[in-house]
């Protein structure tokens, strides 16, 4: 069977990629820009809290330690499954 001429098989190619190429150059719709609106500004009349920040969280980060060391899982000693 007769092979077909190279440059034939060369622009069937090169026509094929030009035609997937421009399907694909369409201008894709911008999403809107999502700006985010900022809370009111405290008022001068806001009371300060009477304990800092860092002194809270610490505090809240303690009494998550021991309510997690307190479950079963955490306070005994996990074993090697198969022993």
């Amino acid at each position: 069977m007769p092979q077909p001429p190279a440059h034939l098989f060369f622009a069937a190619t090169l026509t094929l990629l030009a035609l997937s190429l421009s399907a694909c150059a369409h201008n894709s719709p911008t999403p809107p820009a999502a700006s985010l609106t900022l809370p009111p500004p405290p008022s001068l009349s806001t009371p300060l809290q009477s304990t800092s920040y860092s002194l809270t969280a610490a505090e809240t980060i303690k009494s998550w330690q021991k309510k997690l060391m307190a479950t079963q899982l955490m306070s005994a000693p996990s074993q090697m499954p198969g022993q």
